[in-house]
């Protein structure tokens, strides 16, 4: 992977800026008005590699009385689960098992974790067709982030939920990566210290690579927003998360290429999130009419 840096930093020059006239329209509402590029000095990127690649010893003790669930976290978050499931208004549908995993349910979360909820629907009894279910589940948890997400909060954690009507092999309890059913308030597989992979270095190399070419692109897009071809958006998210499962399917979750995904959201700008937000805003831009 050490070749990433390289590839950012092609795209970076392919995202120089255009020479066109700025149109005002598109930088006014309800449109982004600034560029929203990233600021942190390099002194500032190596002092965030280090804090997000030293990691706690203890579970989060706003979640977790030593390794059990704090019980008011977990009804809290049945209640949220059930009101949301009510919205769906679905026949012969029950919910089958409320999970949780991820930063949260380890010794690698920090202040900005999320927790993390996955709930699984039983559609064993449902009549209809199970693609399109899927479809409009996954329409649904589109509509809960926009709706809820980070408004939500558990002692100060952010309660992230996301329903599911087929449970795909990344989602299956992995051994040592803790995985806890809130459903049966019990561990289906306790949390283990991982194992860090992680380069420092190369961490620094690849955060400085990623963030020039989302530089790049948001100083080309916002010299030309209705010019911009939008699939650049989608293609550098696409690479960050080709970036990221690539380096969680090697080197597990204490990964050079996992430890900067976690750490471009953490940025002034949330580089993961602020891309797709532009992406959208472009497509809009694009099917509006002069």
């Amino acid at each position: 992977m050490k070749i990433m840096p390289i590839l950012f930093l092609l795209i970076a020059a392919m995202a120089a800026p255009v020479a066109a006239q700025a149109d005002s329209r598109w930088n006014n509402a309800p449109y982004v008005s600034a560029p929203p590029v990233v600021t942190e000095t390099p002194d500032e990127l190596k002092s965030r590699v280090v804090e997000i690649s030293t990691f706690p010893t203890d579970l989060d003790p706003r979640i977790w009385d030593g390794d059990k669930l704090r019980e008011d976290v977990r009804q809290r978050t049945l209640e949220v689960i059930e009101y949301m499931f009510a919205e769906l208004k679905l026949k012969n549908v029950t919910i089958q098992s409320v999970e949780v995993r991820g930063s949260n349910v380890s010794y690698e979360y920090d202040d900005a974790a999320d927790f993390g909820v996955r709930v699984f629907l039983d559609t064993s009894a449902y009549k209809g067709s199970i693609e399109d279910l899927a479809a409009r589940i996954k329409s649904y948890n589109a509509f809960i982030e926009v709706k809820h997400e980070g408004k939500v909060l558990l002692h100060g954690v952010p309660l992230e939920v996301n329903f599911y009507v087929i449970r795909s092999a990344r989602l299956n309890p992995v051994k040592g990566v803790g995985h806890y059913s809130i459903t049966e308030d019990k561990w289906m597989e306790r949390p283990a210290v991982q194992e860090s992979k992680f380069d420092r270095n190369q961490m620094l190399a690849d955060m400085t690579g990623v963030t020039t070419t989302y530089n790049g692109l948001v100083t080309a897009y916002f010299a030309d927003k209705q010019g911009f071809e939008c699939s650049r958006w989608k293609d550098f998210s696409k690479s960050l998360g080709d970036y990221r499962n690539a380096g969680i399917d090697k080197s597990g979750t204490r990964s050079t290429e996992n430890l900067v995904y976690r750490l471009l959201r953490r940025l002034k700008v949330n580089v993961v999130e602020q891309s797709s937000a532009l992406a959208l805003e472009c497509q809009n831009i694009h099917w509006s009419l002069d």
